[in-house]
């Protein structure tokens, strides 16, 4: 298992970040996100990091600077420096192809989190998201790619119920491929 780096992908609110942590701790592997090195940026040019619109804005801007820049510089903010890793919000094709490449020789795998429209409203609702901005987080031009992600991960888990059991899956995966 130690020469395996996994992306992880999944809708707004699908209980992937939830899912990449628990990952991380169980495997002992550092953790690389997407979102969190977006909003280490927002902070830096003092944006307002709790606006997910201008979360998404901002990361078309990072992507806007190359695909190689933007996830040499998630890999970075998550301290990594080769081997075993798990990555947070994988929401473009370019963006997984471009981990693949850079953390070669590590065989890449993409997980895809499922979870039901209901249950991933009900936890952006508990975050106090209000139903019409997650309408129009989930319509946004940086989600648009997320089923096309999904439809190529190499395994699909729910996490509608304990992340604890979602994490079970994935680690049951990954012993027995």
């Amino acid at each position: 298992m130690t020469n395996l780096a996994l992306g992880v992908s999944g809708r707004i609110g699908s209980g992937k970040t939830s899912l990449t942590s628990v990952l991380a701790e169980r495997l002992g592997w550092p953790k690389a996100s997407f979102g969190d090195y977006v909003r280490s940026v927002a902070m830096t040019r003092r944006l307002d990091v709790n606006s997910r619109s201008v979360l998404q804005d901002l990361g078309e801007e990072l992507i806007a600077e190359g695909w190689e820049h933007f996830c040499r510089a998630v890999l970075a903010h998550g301290h990594y420096i080769g081997g075993p890793i798990v990555v947070d919000g994988i929401r473009h094709l370019e963006a997984a192809e471009t981990m693949r490449v850079l953390v070669a020789p590590v065989q890449w795998r993409l997980v895809a989190v499922e979870s039901a429209d209901d249950v991933r409203l009900g936890r952006l609702a508990d975050r106090g998201v209000d139903p019409v901005i997650a309408h129009y987080a989930d319509s946004h031009p940086n989600e648009a790619q997320i089923i096309n992600v999904m439809s190529t991960a190499d395994f699909v888990v729910s996490a509608d119920s304990e992340v604890s059991d979602a994490a079970d899956a994935v680690i049951a995966w990954i012993a027995n491929p």
